[in-house]
């Protein structure tokens, strides 16, 4: 059985749901077309989707064209919902990109191919609404030939001389010349070059008469090929949770390798829990039918794993690397109106991490309070709609703070020996050093496995990252390198917990010894709007801290792309559309986290007990005060 995984990305609004739509037809799972804008799309099935005609949770559809199964992943196109995006990313075998012949490459398309990029991911790009008023489908291929790592193709199946050219093989082009090139043999080549990431169709059609759509639907089950490891060990990426009423907890899955049975043993790889796969279910939509195993190369719904979280890999080592999710640098506050529901809530908001993990949902016990992470206005207010329509329950939402970060000031040690009050034994020093701007985390270890044990040494490699989600200011530690440099073990006294209690006394010490730097996030923003509001919006973001380029030119409008830092940005989209009566458009990204000048920024109130007050910390770690 041959497979193949394909996902659907666009910005927003460019008609990335409206082509899955048309596919579906095309490939006749469908026999009547739904519209996005009324709220009948055959992939937009939850509530909140069709209420609001967006795309909020990626949905996958499973069926047969020719002579494969191709199981077809819509992704949500607003930003605020990148974060399902990315996990798609991670399981597809092929990325279609669509983006509006009208609108060209957006930022939000500038988004999706540096994550392709990353990837190294074999890619087709739809270019939509060629039949729409202003459509300039040229100035969309000169962008994307100025974006794409790969040489673009604008794709006719009988342009023989174009497709010989792009491959640029000199052996291929003499067959060419001397008339012995076959079909099957060219094909071939650019069946190679299109898996392997070498070459990047490119169709011109529209998503809304069906132009183009059945070519699209040709070229990916003729192009494209990715054999099957069968016969290697089980390992498999969890890119989506969903919660059924009738179900349960599912994690849908894309096996990379090997298979999985019903009733056979499933390893995740960041709880190190193993559990049973108690029911396997083949994706349709929201409709769902059991089945015996998922192999190589399929997708498919696994019940049974209590702990699981979207973005798990699980099984044997995965071929692919961790992936990089976007970073939320906003927070609310979510209250219940009713007091009673607090707890109700905050089991919804669990339900909800686990299927969105970067809502990082944080429980203040002692106030009994409850935030999450965002990314922006959209996201709260559909996160708002789902606990009202899915949980029933009503809420108050704060307004976002910004969430900012640490960063060493300067490198330093660490130093912790707790040995008493016996019984206990834990000894380490570590030594701290800031890293440049965006490098994250590095742990290592150089201690002797005589001075501490391996199986101590791991207990150390574990409660560092978490001690460093807050710091001496309170926010989360990041660009530094922790290293285990020393420490000790003790063969009769040591406790198995005692380098959980000792490990965070010594890195909060070693922080305390290198001082801390806070840092703020920082967006790229990007505006175009008429020529004659250029001053106004330029002086709007002068104000707002903001770092501005070299305004460009073209067609009456300007381009102005300027890194602002984002607590200046809460009401930005409002302040530039009142400047440009309306005719402006403005998106932003995060960048990154740089220091942040004196008098901006704040230090962040800890949650639970601090180690560096010793005394109660060892109490708190004993369990003698909570």
């Amino acid at each position: 059985m041959k497979l193949l995984n394909v996902g659907i990305f666009a910005h927003i609004d460019a008609g990335k749901t409206t082509l899955t739509e048309r596919l579906l037809y095309e490939a006749g799972v469908l026999r009547a077309l739904g519209s996005v804008d009324e709220g009948t799309g055959f992939t937009d099935f939850l509530e909140v989707e069709r209420r609001r005609g967006i795309s909020v949770r990626d949905a996958t559809v499973t069926f047969r064209y020719r002579d494969k199964t191709v199981n077809l992943i819509d992704t949500p196109g607003h930003a605020d919902f990148f974060e399902e995006t990315e996990l798609a990313l991670t399981a597809v075998d092929v990325a279609v990109l669509v983006v509006s012949a009208r609108e060209g490459v957006e930022a939000q398309t500038e988004l999706l191919l540096d994550a392709v990029k990353r990837r190294n991911l074999p890619l087709v790009v739809f270019v939509n609404k060629c039949d729409s008023e202003g459509a300039d489908p040229e100035k969309v291929l000169t962008g994307l030939k100025k974006a794409l790592p790969w040489e673009p193709l604008p794709w006719d199946a009988e342009d023989t001389e174009n497709a010989v050219t792009a491959l640029g093989d000199e052996a291929l082009l003499e067959e060419y010349l001397g008339g012995t090139l076959t079909r099957e043999r060219l094909f071939a080549e650019l069946t190679r070059a299109c898996s392997s990431a070498r070459l990047a169709p490119v169709l011109f059609g529209s998503a809304k008469t069906g132009d183009g759509v059945k070519e699209l639907l040709e070229l990916l089950c003729t192009l494209f090929e990715f054999p099957a490891e069968e016969n290697a060990p089980f390992s498999a990426f969890v890119y989506q949770v969903e919660h059924r009423k009738n179900l349960g907890k599912l994690a849908h899955i894309r096996v990379f390798s090997g298979k999985l049975g019903v009733r056979e043993d499933v390893f995740d790889r960041r709880t190190g829990h193993t559990f049973k796969a108690a029911q396997l279910k083949r994706i349709g939509a929201d409709k769902y039918a059991d089945v015996p195993t998922l192999s190589a190369g399929e997708t498919g719904a696994v019940l049974g794993l209590a702990d699981v979280r979207a973005g798990d890999f699980l099984g044997a080592e995965p071929p692919v690397e961790p992936l990089s999710l976007s970073t939320p640098y906003l927070r609310v506050k979510v209250a219940p109106r009713d007091e009673n529901d607090l707890l109700r809530l905050k089991a919804a908001l669990e339900e909800l991490t686990d299927e969105s993990p970067l809502l990082d949902l944080e429980w203040v016990k002692e106030k009994r309070e409850l935030t999450v992470a965002v990314s922006g206005k959209v996201q709260t207010e559909i996160l708002k709609e789902t606990l009202s329509s899915r949980f029933g329950l009503q809420t108050e939402l704060g307004a976002p703070s910004v969430v900012y970060r640490e960063t060493p000031a300067r490198a330093g040690y660490g130093f912790e020996a707790y040995t008493m009050p016996k019984p206990c034994w834990a000894v380490v020093k570590f030594y701290i050093e800031p890293l440049p701007r965006g490098s994250g985390f590095v742990y290592e270890s150089v201690a002797s496995e005589k001075r501490i044990a391996y199986r101590y040494q791991e207990h150390v490699k574990t409660e560092v990252p978490r001690t460093l989600k807050q710091g001496l200011k309170g926010w989360e530690v990041t660009d530094l390198k922790v290293t285990l440099v020393d420490g000790e073990h003790h063969v009769q006294h040591t406790h198995p917990l005692d380098f959980f209690t000792a490990t965070p006394m010594g890195i909060m010490d070693g922080l305390r010894n290198c001082g801390t730097v806070l840092l703020e996030p920082v967006l790229e923003v990007k505006v175009s709007a008429p020529e004659s509001a250029l001053g106004k919006v330029a002086g709007a973001l002068s104000l707002r801290r903001g770092s501005l380029g070299e305004p460009l030119f073209e067609g009456g409008k300007f381009f102005l792309t300027a890194r602002v830092p984002a607590e200046e940005t809460f009401d930005l989209p409002e302040t530039l559309s009142s400047l440009t009566g309306g005719r402006g458009s403005c998106s932003t990204r995060l960048l990154g986290y740089f220091p942040c000048p004196e008098g901006h920024g704040k230090a962040r109130e800890r949650v639970g007990v601090d180690p560096l007050d010793r005394s109660l910390w060892i109490l708190h770690c004993r369990g003698a005060y909570r």
